[in-house]
């Protein structure tokens, strides 16, 4: 799995996509995979929030780095943060993609906010943590969008652009996530 560049309207481009390409993607390039945090790392989730005095957002966006650096490599993720009650509103963070199991979640947690990020390039994924998946087509080559589903389970949506990532690239992401917000949970 490659980190190539996917090139934008400004010229720049992604370092996790498997392949590059021009142009925004049409509705017919894109794909979702579906996955779900069941109650048991939910509560983990949880528990952690507590402990580490921190959001439940936090955590998943530390786990969503740690996810990429062991899928794609190290580096450092430039997100559209989705937020407020309809998602409408975005803040683009950077979070630091490091695989070194040694750093624990708490110290991931310290660096997840370093800066606002280039405006000028756009963002390698969206990221929202809310009640409903949305279904945005245009924007980064990533979308993960985390909901409730039922009273305590999390259903994960990654909506990527199929000319830029491999299928298989995606599903690492969503197998590598649990274990990634495990590692950060316990950290």
């Amino acid at each position: 799995m490659a980190a190539s560049v996917i090139p934008d309207a400004s010229g720049t481009g992604s370092w996790i996509t498997d392949y590059g390409t021009a142009g925004p993607p049409l509705v017919s390039d894109l794909e979702s995979v579906w996955s779900s945090l069941d109650d048991v790392l939910t509560a983990e989730l949880c528990g952690a929030r507590a402990v580490l005095g921190c959001t439940a957002e936090d955590l998943l966006l530390a786990a969503l780095g740690r996810a990429v650096a062991r899928t794609i490599g190290d580096g450092l993720l430039t997100v559209d943060l989705r937020q407020g009650r309809e998602r409408k509103t975005c803040r683009r963070i950077e979070v630091p993609c490091v695989s070194q199991r040694g750093l624990s979640g708490a110290e991931l947690l310290a660096v997840a906010y370093p800066g606002p990020g280039d405006a000028d390039r756009t963002a390698d994924i969206t990221f929202s943590f809310g009640k409903e998946p949305e279904t945005d087509v245009c924007g980064p080559p990533l979308a993960v969008r985390i909901s409730r589903e039922g009273d305590s389970a999390l259903k994960l949506q990654w909506r990527f652009d199929t000319r830029v990532f491999d299928h298989c690239t995606v599903e690492e992401l969503t197998e590598q996530f649990p274990l990634s917000l495990i590692e950060i949970t316990c950290g």
